[in-house]
């Protein structure tokens, strides 16, 4: 099927976005949510007696899981948060009857103005600050439907545009985007198509990496959950740009809503002609599948997961050569996180002049951030880069919890670094990550409150990396397992000074012997928490406890 044609079917089948005469309820949560289905019911239940045309769509999750159910309904939309059976009755009688919209329950409009007392979204702190690119669909489409992200997101309009244009244009239009990838160290998305579509063997493979490697990290989940087609048609672009005529998509085995969205997305593809050969009339043929994995940290380093594609241990292995050398089965592999794929579809809707437009100089586009640890609204959002991180923990989290106040943060999950007050003036960006030691990774922000003991809070971060350790490497394996025992000693108060050297000593070797990153930041947690608050080592050391639990 051509674009047109695509389009033109989708469109039909889902006319009752558009007709105007059909009553639309969105309800939004994540999967498995018992709470939004029994929601869902109640909506369709009272939709029914009114006997009235409607459509109640189970939707993925915004990433706000502290006001889930939602239920978004009404012309303008209206987004209700914890929506009850009884609450969705109410609404419903209350639209359809004469009433309008019930202040008291929403929270906000969808678009920029408010409406008859209830606030638009841009003047509420949660959503003043986000620009949603990655997750511009989540909660707001069907996610098992193809219709519903073609007519209403713009969906596979990339692909069609990318279609009509060369491979090497594709890939100066996403290098002219300035897109550095979401799920690590932040490498130029171009370079890396560049350098895979240049290997010579014929047979190249594109890996989508769907896993959350970080437990605290939700990008993945919400995607696949939520809109799947922003990865697979990003998939598909980046297929193309580097000449792949297959893609794994690498889901955690845990998560089986996703797995199961992404098995029917797949299928509807293939019956709209977008997997297979001729792909939109063209010249272009690819096929693609799901793999599933155990999710563990080692298995989000990319070499490691090209290696459990063929059936080994999650190990790393030293490079070069490199994956878009001699990758999977031997042939030229390019892995992109699921998050930078959804950026690609965005960026080749809209063009890279837009994408390139957000952003700080160095750090374009934007990044979706989990809050976690001691903040009021553990939420998922989506902020352009040069955000503060004061301004989400403020506003996206709505600030630390009622009576703490704030020791210190960690950004990039597992391996990343402790900063103290100061970093709230931070600006999230590569630059700044890098400038003061640390990494962006998968984005997480976790929040540590005043009365957290430093110690503790670097054996917790290195005791599950120590359970993490692929143990390949002799210094990530009992490098982590002796700064846990020393880390142990120094909590219990049986420590010595002299183990301080020895830590220092430790993360010195780690950074040097380690092949992957897992290792050879390992010690991050430790030395920054050191460097911080040496006042609290030194009170245990002394035998006279911790002072932030003294306080």
């Amino acid at each position: 099927m051509t674009y047109p044609e695509i389009l033109q079917k989708a469109e039909s089948g889902c006319s009752y976005l558009s007709d105007g005469r059909t009553a639309v309820v969105l309800v939004a949560s994540r999967a498995g949510d018992e709470a939004a289905s029994a929601v869902a019911t109640s909506f369709r239940e009272a939709l029914g007696r009114h006997g009235l045309a409607s459509r109640v769509v189970s939707s993925g999750s915004f990433g706000y899981a502290g006001l889930e159910p939602i239920a978004v309904m009404g012309r303008p939309a209206i987004l209700y948060p914890h929506v009850s059976t009884d609450a969705a009755s109410i609404l419903v009688d209350a639209h359809l009857g004469g009433a309008g919209p019930i202040v008291e329950m929403a929270l906000c409009t969808l678009d920029e103005k408010g409406q008859g007392g209830i606030p638009g979204a841009s003047e509420l702190p949660l959503f003043r600050r986000q620009m949603r690119i990655a997750l511009r669909n989540c909660g707001l489409i069907d996610p098992e439907e193809i219709d519903a992200y073609v007519a209403d997101g713009s969906g596979y309009k990339g692909l069609h545009k990318a279609l009509q244009m060369d491979p090497s244009q594709v890939i100066e239009e996403v290098r002219l985007s300035a897109l550095r990838g979401r799920g690590g160290a932040g490498h130029a998305t171009a370079d890396k198509w560049e350098a895979c579509r240049s290997a010579e063997r014929a047979e190249k493979y594109l890996v989508c990496n769907g896993l959350d490697s970080d437990p605290l990290a939700r990008s993945s989940r919400l995607l696949f959950e939520g809109d799947p087609h922003s990865v697979l048609e990003g998939m598909l672009i980046a297929a193309y740009a580097v000449n792949a005529g297959s893609c794994i998509i690498c889901l955690d085995s845990t998560q089986r809503a996703a797995i199961g969205r992404v098995r029917k997305a797949l299928d509807q593809m293939r019956s709209y002609g977008l997997l297979g050969s001729n792909i939109m009339g063209s010249s272009f043929s690819v096929d693609a599948e799901v793999r599933e994995v155990a999710s563990c940290l080692s298995s989000g380093e990319e070499t490691a997961l090209l290696k459990v594609l063929e059936g080994r241990q999650a190990m790393p292995y030293l490079r070069p050569p490199y994956p878009f050398e001699r990758g999977l089965n031997g042939s030229p592999t390019n892995v992109n996180s699921a998050e930078t794929l959804a950026n690609v579809s965005g960026l080749l809707q809209r063009g890279s002049a837009w994408f390139s437009a957000i952003g700080t100089e160095a750090s374009k586009g934007s990044k979706v951030v989990t809050l976690a640890g001691e903040v009021t609204m553990k939420n998922t959002v989506e902020v352009p880069f040069g955000t503060s991180l004061r301004a989400l923990i403020e506003d996206a989290g709505g600030g630390l919890i009622p009576g703490k106040s704030l020791k210190a943060v960690r950004i990039g999950g597992p391996t990343g670094t402790f900063a103290g007050v100061e970093a709230l003036d931070w600006s999230l960006d590569y630059e700044t990550a890098e400038k003061q030691g640390g990494i962006i990774g998968s984005g997480t922000i976790e929040v540590f409150a005043n009365d957290a003991c430093a110690v503790e809070m670097a054996l917790d971060a290195v005791s599950y990396l120590q359970a993490q350790s692929c143990g390949k490497c002799v210094f990530c394996r009992e490098g982590t397992l002796q700064m846990a025992d020393i880390l142990k000693g120094i909590v219990e108060q049986t420590g010595t000074f002299q183990d301080l050297e020895l830590l220092e000593e430790l993360a010195g070797q780690m950074r040097l012997g380690c092949l992957c990153a897992l290792g050879r930041e390992a010690p991050n947690a430790v030395l920054s928490s050191m460097r911080l608050f040496r006042d609290e080592y030194d009170g245990h050391l002394k035998g006279k406890g911790c002072p932030a639990k003294a306080t």
